[in-house]
C-alpha cells in the first residue's frame, strides 16, 4: 500500500474516532428523544429532556401528564402535586451503548396535612434532578496520538410547585436549570414548565402542560432552542384493576405524535404496562413505538421495570423506584374520621327523630361530601382516589 495514502486513511480514522467519541452522547440524545427531524436539522438543544424518566411512565408510552399525582409530577405534569397525599421518591436507572447512563432522581412533600380526604386548598413542592453521562471518553488527536481523556454530560435540575384551586382542579409550575457540557465546552439554559390536572369524574382525569418554556442552550456562541411542547392528556379508569391513558402532543418544531398506555393488575401486587408513542417512529421502525413493562407492588412500594426497543440502536431497559411514606397511615386516619362522623350523625338523628332515607343528602352538604367516600358494605372505594391510585 502507498505509504501516503496509509497515513491518509489513518488521520482520516482518527479523525472520524475523535469526532463519534465527542458527538456520541449529542447522537444519543437525539435520537433517544426520538425526535429525528429534529436532530437532523440541529434545530434543538437539551433534546434529553423528552427521553421518558420512569420505568412505569415510560411503559405507558409516556402518555403520564394525566397520571403524575406522584413523584414524577415535577417531570410529566407539576399540577398534579396538588392532588399528592403523602411524600414520595422515585428514582432510575438508565444503562445504554458503552458507558452512557441516564440517572433520575425526585422528592415530592405535601406542604400541609389534610383535615380529611376533601381538603382544599392544598399544595406540594417537588424537586429532581436528570442526568445523562457518557463516563470518561477517551481522547485521540487528528494525528491517532493519544489525548487526554474527557466526558460529556447534560443535567437538569428542576422545583416544581402544585396546588389545588378546587377539589377537582389544580394548576403547576416547575422551574428547572439545565447544564450541558462536552470536553471543556459548556452550556446553560433555563425554563419553566406549567401544568393543569382536572378530575372530571372519580374515573376520568383530564390534564394539559407546556414543557420547556425558557432560554436557549448556546455553546460557542451559537443557541439552540430547547424541546418546547404543548400536551394534552387524559386518563380513564375503567375498573380497579384496569385502566388507559392517551396523550397528544405538539412541539415548537410542528410534529404532532399521539401516545397511548394501558395498565392492568391482575393481583394486587401486579402491574402489567403496554404503550406505543408515535415520535418515535418518524425514521424507525413501526416497532420502535411499542413500549412495555410491569411494577411490583409491595406495601405500598412500588419496583418497576421497562422495555423499549429502538430498531438498529438496541433496547433499552429502565428500572425504577417509587416510594411513598404515610399514605396508608393517612387513608386510616380519614376512614376512622370519617366513620366516626358517620356514627356521630346517625345517633343524633336517631335522638330527634328525624331520620330519613334521603335525610344525609339534604340537611348536612358536608357529611354528604364524607359519605362519598365510605360504602355501607364495603371498604372505602376509588371515589376518594384520583386517576390512577390504585395501587
Amino acid at each position: 500500500m502507498n505509504p501516503r495514502i496509509y497515513t491518509r486513511r489513518s488521520h482520516q480514522n482518527s479523525e472520524v474516532r475523535n469526532q463519534k467519541a465527542a458527538f456520541l452522547i449529542a447522537a444519543l440524545v437525539f435520537l433517544l428523544s426520538a425526535l429525528s427531524c429534529h436532530a437532523s436539522s440541529g434545530t434543538e438543544g437539551a433534546a434529553f429532556l423528552d427521553i421518558p424518566v420512569g420505568a412505569g411512565p415510560a411503559a405507558l408510552g409516556s402518555a403520564y401528564s394525566a397520571l403524575a399525582h406522584d413523584a414524577y409530577a415535577p417531570i410529566y405534569n407539576p399540577a398534579g402535586l396538588g392532588f399528592l397525599t403523602s411524600p414520595q421518591v422515585a428514582a432510575q436507572h438508565l444503562s445504554y451503548l458503552e458507558s452512557i447512563t441516564y440517572e433520575f432522581g425526585s422528592l415530592v412533600i405535601p406542604l400541609t396535612r389534610p383535615s380529611s380526604a376533601l381538603s382544599q386548598g392544598r399544595g406540594a413542592l417537588g424537586g429532581s434532578v436528570q442526568y445523562l453521562g457518557s463516563g470518561d471518553i477517551t481522547g485521540t488527536n487528528p494525528d491517532g496520538t493519544s489525548a487526554p481523556n474527557y466526558s460529556a454530560h447534560y443535567a437538569a435540575y428542576s422545583l416544581a410547585y402544585g396546588q389545588k384551586i378546587t377539589d377537582n382542579l389544580a394548576l403547576g409550575l416547575t422551574g428547572k436549570a439545565i447544564n450541558a457540557k462536552i470536553a471543556e465546552v459548556s452550556a446553560t439554559a433555563y425554563a419553566a414548565d406549567l401544568g393543569a390536572m382536572m378530575q372530571a369524574t372519580d374515573r376520568l382525569a383530564l390534564a394539559a402542560t407546556l414543557n420547556n418554556l425558557g432560554s436557549k442552550l448556546i455553546f460557542d456562541s451559537q443557541g439552540d432552542a430547547l424541546p418546547m411542547a404543548f400536551h394534552l392528556g387524559a386518563a380513564y379508569r375503567f375498573e380497579n384493576h384496569l385502566k388507559s391513558t392517551v396523550e397528544g402532543v405538539y412541539s415548537k418544531t410542528g410534529l404532532l405524535s399521539g401516545r397511548i398506555g394501558t395498565e392492568w393488575s391482575p393481583l394486587e401486587a401486579i402491574s402489567l404496562r403496554a404503550g406505543y408513542k408515535t415520535d418515535t417512529i418518524k425514521e424507525l421502525s413501526a416497532l420502535a413505538g411499542l413500549t412495555v413493562g410491569m411494577g411490583i407492588h409491595i406495601f405500598g412500594q412500588e419496583f418497576a421495570y421497562a422495555w423499549l426497543p429502538y430498531g438498529d440502536l438496541g433496547d433499552t431497559q429502565y428500572f425504577s423506584l417509587l416510594l411513598k411514606f404515610g399514605a396508608k397511615e393517612e387513608e386510616r386516619q380519614n376512614l376512622i374520621q370519617n366513620q366516626d362522623i358517620k356514627k356521630h350523625r346517625t345517633a343524633k338523628e336517631r335522638t330527634t327523630g328525624t331520620m330519613t332515607p334521603d335525610a344525609t343528602s339534604t340537611d348536612d352538604p358536608e357529611y354528604n361530601q364524607l359519605m362519598q367516600l365510605l360504602d355501607e358494605n364495603k371498604e372505602p372505594v376509588a371515589q376518594s382516589k384520583t386517576v390512577g391510585q390504585g395501587q
